[in-house]
C-alpha cells in the first residue's frame, strides 16, 4: 500500500502516536486456537537508492517496539493488531493469509519508556502474503545466524523526504567536524568507540564546575513536529542538552534546556525531540545546539559522544 506524502504525515500526526503497548487483539468469531506472530529485532539499514547519508554511523538504531497493521483479503478495513515491545510473540485469534502486514518501528523518545512513539524518520516495512496458521508461529524477517534472532530490516525515509541538518561520526576518514575544538577527536580507537573507529571525548577537570561544547553548524529545520537529535553517548557526569536562539521579536539570544542525559558507563543511543524546545523560540531560526557537562561535586570525569545527527522532515 503506497501513501502520498500528505497522507503519510497525517498518519504520523494521528493514529500512530503510541503512549502504551498493547498485548493482544481479539477478533470477532469462533476461533479458539490462536496463531502466533514473532519478531526479535529490527535493524535500520541503508536503502539501495536515495539514502539520506552514506555514513555507516548514520544507521545506528535502537528500535524498542513495533506497531502491526495488516489486511486480510475480503475484509472491509485493515486490522490493527496492536503495539508490542521487542522481542515478542503474540497470539492472534484469526487464521488465513494477510494480504499485507505493515510493521512500524517504535522508539523510546528521549530514552523514556513512557513516551514510545512511531519514529517519523523510519519507513514502515511492508510484508506480503503472511500466513497465520492455528497453533503455529509465523516469524517475521530472517533468522540472523550469529544472534539466532529473527530480524527485520527497515530504512530511513529517503533524501527527498528529510533534511540532515548536521552529522558527525568522528571517523578517521572524515576531514572535519561540526563541533568546536573543546572536544578531543579520538580517531583510531575501535575498542572504545560506539561504532566504527572513532568518537569524541570531553575531559572535565576537578576544578571545572561546568564545561560546554557546541555544534558550530547553525540549524534551520523546516517542519515543527519532526526535528530530532540522535546521539550515542556515555558519561561520568550529567550532560545537559540545550538550544540557543532568539525568541519572537527578541534581540538577545537566550538559552533553553532540552533535557539531561544521566551518567552511564555504557554507550546509549537516545532520540531527542527538539521540536518542543524550538516552540519556546516561537519557531524562529537559526538555532545553535550545545551541550554542557555538570560537575557540582568537583570530581571531574569524561563525556564521550558518537554518531551525532540532527534531522528534520521536509
Amino acid at each position: 500500500m503506497i501513501f502520498s506524502k500528505n497522507n503519510f504525515r497525517l498518519l504520523l500526526a494521528g493514529t500512530l502516536t503510541l503512549l502504551t503497548l498493547s498485548a493482544c487483539k481479539s477478533f470477532d468469531g469462533d476461533t479458539t486456537v490462536p496463531a502466533y506472530i514473532h519478531l526479535d529485532h529490527i535493524d535500520i539499514v541503508p536503502q539501495a537508492q536515495n539514502a539520506p547519508s552514506v555514513e555507516p554511523g548514520f544507521y545506528t538504531s535502537v528500535v524498542d517496539a513495533v506497531q502491526l497493521i495488516g489486511y486480510f483479503e475480503g475484509d472491509k478495513e485493515e486490522t490493527d493488531f496492536g503495539s508490542f515491545q521487542l522481542p515478542f510473540t503474540t497470539p492472534v485469534l484469526r487464521h488465513g493469509t494477510l494480504k499485507y502486514l505493515r510493521v512500524y518501528p517504535v522508539i523510546k523518545q528521549s530514552g523514556q519508556a513512557a513516551f514510545r512513539v512511531y519514529y517519523t524518520f523510519y519507513q514502515p516495512t511492508t510484508l506480503y502474503n503472511i500466513t497465520l496458521s492455528p497453533d503455529s508461529v509465523t516469524n517475521l524477517g530472517t533468522l540472523n545466524p550469529d544472534s539466532q534472532k529473527w530480524t527485520l530490516n527497515a530504512n530511513y525515509q529517503t533524501r527527498d523526504m528529510m533534511d540532515v541538518l548536521s552529522e558527525d561520526y568522528f571517523e578517521p576518514t572524515t576531514f572535519s567536524t561540526n563541533f568546536d575544538t573543546v572536544l578531543t577527536w579520538v580517531k583510531n580507537d575501535p575498542e572504545n568507540a560506539c561504532t566504527g573507529q572513532g568518537y569524541a571525548m570531553l575531559h572535565v577537570a576537578d576544578s571545572e564546575s561546568t564545561k560546554t561544547f557546541t555544534c558550530t553548524k547553525e540549524l534551520s529545520p523546516e517542519t515543527r513536529n519532526t526535528f530530532y537529535l540522535e546521539i550515542d553517548y556515555k558519561s561520568d557526569l550529567e550532560l545537559w542538552v540545550q538550544l540557543l536562539g532568539f525568541e519572537y521579536l527578541g534581540t538577545t539570544a537566550v538559552v533553553k534546556s532540552v533535557m539531561t542525559l544521566y551518567p552511564t558507563d555504557e554507550w546509549h543511543k537516545v532520540y531527542i525531540n527538539l521540536g518542543k524546545t524550538w516552540s519556546w523560540f516561537n519557531y524562529n531560526v537559526p538555532l545553535t545546539l550545545f551541550f554542557q557537562a555538570s560537575n557540582p561535586q568537583g570530581v571531574g570525569g569524561n563525556v564521550y559522544i558518537d554518531n551525532v545527527k540532527v534531522i528534520s522532515m521536509k
